[in-house]
């Protein structure tokens, strides 16, 4: 479903429906059909269940409060909340006004929290389903397809202060980064984002990252960890820019962290970028295991670039399917220490033409061009 969406603001009768279902105990069905939030956006409480039948339309912007379709609106934290989607869906309004920044779903200082089967439509200017300081929480069926080919325009996108979260069978198709781990300013000072495991992912972006983890000078100490991402196939599909796994500590100057993560069984493709650079590109990690992974098309760079890394470990075989390049330097490997790369060189069409095996057990303040090293 996408139903058109009605000229009239729903927001007061839906947040009435929804205060009555949690204070009763009882499902707020959002029921068939388009439903315009114009003057803000929804709150959920503790313990609420919400029934997406109907389509949710967010047609208001930064100037009027929130951005989500739904969140908590508290300013506390809120707790035991499921949304489940059945055939309805959080959607971009395109009658906003210009520059308006428009979010799907908000799971936001909860802690026990079920989302399935929920969905997005775009053009969702902002992201589609954020997952914000909570804890405690399962994900599964999502359909994220959602944004415009912009900054901002996130799938689903993990923020602050997070752990014990896990989820399964999910779909993205954002504007920007399709899956995304942050910790970047002064609203996730000191934050843990930790303990998330997710799998079965499709996740396309129109322009940016299929996998985005980043940690930015305005954050304080803060650190991202133990995170496992496993059975994952993902595309950059518009361009210009693109880099399929990107992972990024800009804010270890300060003593931010990215650690112990785990991507295994994942098929990652430059696509249609045309931004010169690395398919993956990692900087200023620890603990890295790339395992059973697939990176596929370079453009002037390497299939994985690394700076100062400590416990990188890939395995897997990368495809090149943008010729033109010379074979000397497909991993790039600048001031990092305790590494193994083991991986497959094939052509476009998948026949092998080397391999790459390097590793060093100690550490090295060299950067190291690595071409083809065995037939």
């Amino acid at each position: 479903m996408t139903t058109l969406m009605s000229s009239t603001d729903a927001t007061a009768t839906l947040q009435a429906l929804l205060d009555t279902a949690a204070t009763t105990r009882k499902t707020c069905i959002v029921p068939a059909g388009g439903y315009r939030l114009s003057s803000t956006g929804l709150g959920y409480s503790s313990n609420s269940v919400v029934l997406m039948i109907g389509d949710i339309y967010n047609d208001h912007g930064p100037a009027v409060g929130t951005l989500y379709c739904l969140t908590n609106r508290t300013s506390g934290r809120l707790s035991n909340v499921t949304i489940q989607g059945a055939g309805g869906s959080f959607v971009g309004s395109t009658s906003a006004s210009a520059g308006a920044t428009r979010k799907g779903l908000g799971i936001v200082a909860t802690d026990g929290f079920v989302v399935v089967n929920v969905q997005t439509s775009g053009p969702l200017t902002g992201f589609g389903m954020e997952i914000k300081n909570s804890t405690g929480g399962h994900i599964n069926g999502l359909k994220l397809l959602s944004g415009v080919n912009k900054p901002g325009a996130d799938g689903l996108h993990f923020f602050g202060a997070c752990s014990r979260i896990t989820g399964s069978t999910i779909r993205v198709s954002s504007g920007d980064d399709a899956l995304s781990f942050t910790c970047e300013n002064s609203e996730s000072t000191n934050a843990t984002l930790e303990r998330v495991t997710l799998s079965g992912l499709t996740l396309d972006s129109m322009g940016f990252s299929c996998i985005k983890f980043y940690t930015g000078t305005g954050t304080g100490k803060a650190t991202i960890r133990n995170i496992r991402l496993s059975n994952i196939v993902g595309k950059i599909t518009q361009g210009p820019t693109g880099c399929p796994l990107m992972m990024q500590n800009d804010g270890v100057a300060q003593g931010c962290t990215i650690d112990n993560v785990v991507i295994e069984n994942a098929d990652l493709d430059f696509g249609a970028a045309t931004q010169d650079g690395p398919t993956a590109y990692i900087t200023d990690c620890s603990n890295v295991t790339l395992r059973n992974i697939t990176l596929r098309g370079r453009r002037n760079g390497q299939f994985l670039r690394a700076i100062r890394c400590n416990g990188l470990t890939v395995t897997g075989d990368v495809w090149d399917t943008i010729g033109g390049n010379t074979m000397d330097d497909l991993v790039q490997l600048e001031s990092c220490s305790n590494y193994s790369i083991n991986l497959v060189v094939r052509s476009a069409s998948g026949a092998q033409i080397g391999t790459i095996v390097t590793s060093n057990s100690g550490t090295d303040t060299k950067t190291r061009y690595i071409g083809l090293t065995g037939s």
